[in-house]
C-alpha cells in the first residue's frame, strides 16, 4: 500500500505538535511548582535542594557524598552553614581541640545533622551550652550528614576527619542505619526539576514498603543476622572500635529511635539488637528511647509533617546525653 507524502507530512506535524505541547506543559508545571514551593515548604523539595546545594560527590563509593566545605543554604526556612571540614558547625582549627579536656565528634545522619532545626538549637550546640554552664571544658562538633548510614559515616570519619584529634567519638545510631543505600545517580529529570521530584515522590508512595502498617516488618528484615546491611554496619563499627582502641579514643553508641510512632514503640527489638552489638564490640551505650517515648509526636516532630526531632526534641536528647557523659 502506498503512503503519499502529504499523509507522512501530516503525521510528522501532529507528532511535532504533540511533543511541543508536552514540553510547554512540563515547563508550565515546573514554573508553577517552583512558585508554589517558594512560598509553601515541601519536605522532599527541600531535601532535593539540600542534595544539590550542600552535597558533593565522593570518589569513595562507601562514602558516596560529603558536605560542600564552607557551603551555606537556607533549607526548610532554616540556615545551614558548613565549616571548612564539611561539618554543620562553626569553623575551628585543629590545634583548638587541644584546649579542651574532652572533644567530641558526633557521627550520624540527618537526625544528628539537625534537619529543620536552627544550628544553635541542635543537640550538639545544646551540649556545648550545657557544658559551658556547668564549667566543663568540653567541645562538641556536629558531624551529621543527610542520607548517611553506618558504612558512610564511619568511612567519612576515617578518610576525612581522623586527622582531627578528638578524644571521643559519638555514634548517633538511627534505626535505619543498617539500610543498604544506593549509589546510583538520579536521572536528569529528577535531578534538575521540581516536576521530576514530585513524580518520583508519587511513584515511590505507591511502591514503597516504608508504610506505617509495614514499618515493623521492614525493620525486622533490616536487623536479620544475614541481612547485608546489618552485617556491614557491624563490620564498620568493629573497624571503628579497633581504630579507637589503637588511638586511645573513647567510643560511644547512642541509639536514636524512629519517632514516627513512639507509643507504643514497636521497634524495641532494634534497640535490643544494637545493645548486644555494642556490648560485643566494647562501645559505651546509651538508649534515647526512654527520654523520647512519652512525648506526644506533635510536640517533638519538626514542621511540615517532617518526622525529624524539632528543637525541643534536640534539647531532650542533649540533656540526657550530657547526664550520661557526666
Amino acid at each position: 500500500m502506498l503512503i503519499n507524502k502529504s499523509s507522512v507530512s501530516n503525521i510528522f506535524k501532529i507528532l511535532i505538535s504533540i511533543l511541543f505541547s508536552v514540553i510547554i506543559s512540563v515547563l508550565l508545571c515546573e514554573i508553577i511548582l517552583r512558585v508554589k514551593h517558594y512560598f509553601l515548604v515541601d519536605y522532599d523539595i527541600e531535601m532535593w535542594r539540600y542534595s544539590k546545594e550542600l552535597k558533593v560527590k565522593s570518589t569513595n563509593i562507601k562514602i558516596n557524598h560529603t558536605h560542600k566545605k564552607n557551603g551555606s543554604s537556607n533549607l526548610q526556612k532554616v540556615q545551614f552553614k558548613i565549616n571548612k571540614y564539611g561539618q554543620r558547625d562553626n569553623n575551628f582549627e585543629k590545634d583548638d581541640l587541644n584546649k579542651f579536656e574532652r572533644s567530641f565528634i558526633i557521627l550520624g545522619s540527618s537526625m544528628a545533622l539537625g534537619w529543620g532545626v536552627e544550628q544553635d538549637k541542635t543537640f550538639s550546640s545544646e551540649l556545648n551550652r550545657i557544658s559551658k554552664k556547668n564549667n566543663k571544658n568540653w567541645f562538641f562538633v556536629n558531624g551529621g550528614i543527610g542520607n548517611y548510614n553506618t558504612e558512610r559515616y564511619v568511612n567519612n570519619y576515617l578518610e576525612n576527619w581522623s586527622e582531627l584529634k578528638f578524644t571521643d567519638i559519638i555514634i548517633h545510631f538511627f534505626v535505619n542505619d543498617t539500610e543498604v543505600l544506593s549509589n546510583k545517580k538520579a536521572n536528569f529529570f529528577v535531578e534538575h526539576s521540581h516536576v521530576g521530584v514530585v513524580i518520583w515522590k508519587l511513584i515511590n508512595s505507591y511502591k514503597s514498603s516504608f508504610k506505617k502498617e509495614k514499618l515493623v516488618d521492614y525493620y525486622k528484615k533490616k536487623y536479620e543476622e544475614n541481612f547485608e546491611g546489618f552485617k556491614i554496619a557491624q563490620n564498620e563499627l568493629s573497624r571503628l572500635k579497633k581504630y579507637c582502641e589503637k588511638n586511645e579514643i573513647k567510643c560511644h553508641l547512642i541509639m536514636m529511635p524512629d519517632i514516627h510512632q513512639l507509643d507504643p514503640y514497636e521497634l524495641i527489638f532494634t534497640n535490643d539488637k544494637m545493645k548486644k552489638v555494642s556490648d560485643k564490640l566494647g562501645y559505651e551505650f546509651l538508649d534515647l528511647l526512654p527520654v523520647l517515648k512519652n512525648q506526644p509526636i506533635e510536640k517533638i516532630w519538626n514542621k511540615y509533617n517532617d518526622p525529624h526531632p524539632n528543637a525541643y526534641g534536640h534539647k531532650l536528647m542533649a540533656d540526657r546525653i550530657y547526664e550520661y557523659l557526666n
